[in-house]
């Protein structure tokens, strides 16, 4: 099989000839000119690209953009003026910086924006991607974060959000619900496309979440657009790259087909073994800790081995990647990764 082929295998629930294992092309992109990665690809390593499907613009917005130094660091200030109000971001060296949603008032601003907001079918630009995929690639849809997420994320940030919640909770929940629109339109778009895999771009972390905000929040969403994505013939996951324990339950009970960017501690709080226990019949596509990476050739090789058998005792169900950090040592450690996962081949 080439990596593709073993990519579908996995996606089906089937066993591949081997467990696949793959890289983000971002962060392959910052070091692609080096030709160790060919023999790598030579050897079954493949690449992930993100493909968007859809553009979007907000109506009676007016985005303006300022860009100016700061202590030596490189500081965008994105404003948003609306008929209701302004509210602004900056990003520092490309880095989130101060989120947006600070009061009631910015969230009634955003709110409108996300009432205005038009989202559009770009398949076609997606559609000529996917063809000159080459066999050492695939390609997932990927959709923005849920709207949830997207609030404890990306517009107020995890150490204000859960204040919010409780201070103003009607501005919150009304936001919350403006934003189920273009997300549900973002996924429409993304059933009718060819792509097999659809992403939500989640960066969950449970520890943030929590059951119970789990299962009012998130889950109701997911179960709406999964059902849409399930009738087009789509596999959908999401990025849970984060802690999981704590909501391992309803994870569980989700109709996620796939857990990806999974990470074993101490990154990230349960083990392959915990997580095929409590996820017996889901997808995982898992990380190698980045410290693992430093490990003598041997111990990794072990340790590589040693994963595949927690999370796929049957050699089903699992694939494993590079997805949060390129390890230093990549020209070195990398090819161990592969050389030891042709082990996972049935005998």
């Amino acid at each position: 099989m080439n990596f593709r082929e073993r990519v579908d295998a996995f996606w089906s629930g089937e066993r591949p000839d081997e467990i696949p294992y793959a890289i983000y092309e971002w962060l392959w992109g910052a070091e692609r000119e080096d030709p160790a990665w060919e023999q790598m690809f030579a050897d079954g390593l493949g690449l992930i690209r993100h493909l968007c499907c859809y553009t979007e613009q907000a109506r009676n917005v007016d985005i303006e953009e300022n860009v100016y130094q700061e202590d030596g660091k490189t500081v965008l200030r994105r404003t948003y003026t609306t008929p209701v109000g302004s509210i602004y971001e900056t990003s520092v060296n490309g880095w989130q910086g101060e989120h947006m949603l600070n009061g009631p008032d910015d969230y009634r601003v955003m709110t409108y924006i996300a009432d205005n907001t038009v989202v559009t079918s770009d398949l076609d630009a997606m559609e000529a991607e996917l063809k000159a995929l080459r066999p050492s690639e695939i390609a997932l849809s990927l959709l923005s974060r849920s709207p949830y997420q997207r609030m404890l994320v990306d517009l107020a940030g995890v150490g204000q959000f859960p204040f919010h919640l409780v201070d103003f909770e009607d501005e919150v929940r009304t936001l919350y619900e403006a934003l189920r629109r273009p997300f549900r339109r973002r996924v429409e778009i993304a059933a009718e496309g060819s792509s097999r895999f659809v992403h939500f771009g989640e960066n969950f972390n449970a520890d943030a979440v929590g059951p119970q905000r789990y299962e009012e929040f998130i889950l109701p969403v997911h179960e709406e657009c999964i059902g849409i994505l399930h009738a087009a013939g789509k596999v959908v996951g999401a990025h849970y790259d984060g802690r999981t324990a704590s909501c391992a339950e309803p994870i569980g009970r989700s109709s996620l087909d796939l857990i990806e960017s999974f990470t074993e501690p101490p990154e990230g709080d349960q083990t392959l073994t915990q997580a095929r226990a409590a996820w017996p019949d889901k997808l995982i596509w898992c990380n190698i800790g980045v410290g693992d990476y430093q490990l003598p050739p041997e111990k990794l090789g072990e340790k590589v081995l040693a994963m595949a058998a927690a999370g796929a005792p049957d050699g089903r169900r699992l694939a494993m990647e590079v997805s949060e950090h390129l390890p230093a040592n990549w020209r070195q450690s990398m090819p161990v990764v592969l050389e030891a996962l042709k082990e996972t081949r049935a005998k």
